[in-house]
């Protein structure tokens, strides 16, 4: 291993499967304009960086750390904007002491997870939300990951778990907390870790080069057969998702829409802890530039009228409506919605009308965001999510 890695060989056939990764998401039956394939290749280079940060730099479960993941320049396999997603590798044998201060935090998930579904691995084997452990009185909250059962605060591991995910939520994106996450095995407390080896370099290349060759492929064949079996312009119920968290339903509308068209959504607001709207791309299945374009929405961010019902309006251009989701000017897509520990299942109504019209659609009492508007709110979103992901 060190005579291959001295003399080039190993390094060479590393990037060799990186070439062929780029090559395939070129093949026929992706997406294909210019547009699309400048997308296709940024993509992979984005997910080439989290098998990177994930595999390579925090590869050693004996000495983890959390890795964040999913923001607006770093996307794969259509992440929730209102979520901020931290990832450490675990090994089943260990215990792990985690901590944070969590004041200020709506809530938030922690899954031990097999794997992705790119991977084939759909196990979720441990789960708790934040307010299913004590916290203390100073916002403080500190859990044990373990095979041994620990006196509170306690999940335990699985033979097949090996990754530690956590799912915070803000759907207030200026006041919602999203602390930093530590991670530390028990045993191996201030312990720096060894030396950098060939044969681990080895190990971890070999994982990021599957992790990516795997996520090439695999997501323009899930959003494409999804897109063949949908009827285009109409929402379906939302459901769970193998591999997702158990209590998060997912619906979509895949849309197909003119640049004179607008799609409206309506749904009676569901009574969940969480829900929210947005955007993904077909192919790469990213949610869209969420931090300088509004492509998705949040329970806090969305407009409510007073029946109870919220309006969507997905347009290419902006209808003046609060509840405009941009296109980013893709004629198609799939708009989804995401309803988090639920008492209910509404499910929305779907329907294409004339941009111009769009007005008349929605009840007289429902505000109109003018130019003005619109820019001071970007602009406040894009600081928002700056501050959440820096």
């Amino acid at each position: 291993m060190e005579k291959q890695l001295d003399s080039g060989e190993m390094w060479e056939a590393w990037c060799d499967r990186l070439k062929a990764a780029g090559r395939s998401i070129l093949a026929e039956g992706f997406p294909d304009s210019p547009r699309e394939r400048a997308e296709g290749l940024r993509w992979l280079t984005r997910v080439l960086t989290y098998a990177l940060r994930m595999d390579v730099e925090a590869g050693d479960p004996e000495h983890p750390f959390f890795v964040k993941y999913e923001t607006p320049h770093f996307q794969w396999g259509g992440p929730n904007p209102d979520n901020v997603y931290l990832r450490a590798n675990v090994d089943a044998t260990s215990t792990y002491r985690v901590w944070a201060d969590v004041g200020g935090v709506r809530q938030a998930i922690f899954s031990l997870n097999e794997g992705d579904m790119q991977l084939s691995e759909f196990g979720v084997f441990s789960e708790r939300s934040l307010d299913q452990f004590d916290v203390g009185p100073d916002g403080r909250l500190e859990f044990w990951l373990s095979p041994d059962e620990q006196p509170k605060n306690w999940m335990p591991t699985d033979p097949r778990g090996r990754l530690l995910t956590i799912r915070i939520y803000q759907s207030d994106w200026e006041r919602d907390a999203a602390p930093v996450f530590h991670i530390e095995r028990v045993g191996a407390e201030g312990e720096p870790s060894p030396p950098l080896d060939p044969a681990t370099l080895a190990r971890r290349l070999d994982r990021a080069a599957n992790w990516v060759e795997r996520t090439a492929t695999f997501w323009n064949g899930y959003t494409s057969a999804a897109w063949d079996r949908a009827e285009k312009n109409v929402a379906g119920p939302a459901r769970s998702t193998p591999g997702g968290a158990d209590n998060i339903l997912y619906g979509s509308c895949f849309w197909d829409l003119d640049e004179d068209e607008a799609l409206i959504l309506e749904c009676a607001r569901p009574d969940a802890e969480y829900w929210g709207v947005t955007i993904h791309t077909l192919g790469w299945l990213e949610s869209g530039d969420f931090a300088d374009r509004q492509t998705s929405l949040s329970d806090h961010q969305m407009h409510v009228d007073g029946d109870g019902r919220f309006r969507v309006v997905l347009a290419h251009r902006d209808p003046g409506a609060p509840n405009w989701i941009d296109t980013e000017s893709r004629r198609r897509g799939m708009l989804v919605y995401r309803w988090v520990w639920a008492k209910d299942n509404p499910v929305p109504t779907s329907r294409v009308v004339p941009l111009a019209n769009v007005r008349g659609e929605l009840p007289a009492e429902h505000p109109v965001v003018d130019a003005k508007a619109r820019c001071s709110a970007l602009s406040r979103r894009r600081e928002a999510a700056w501050n959440r992901f820096l």
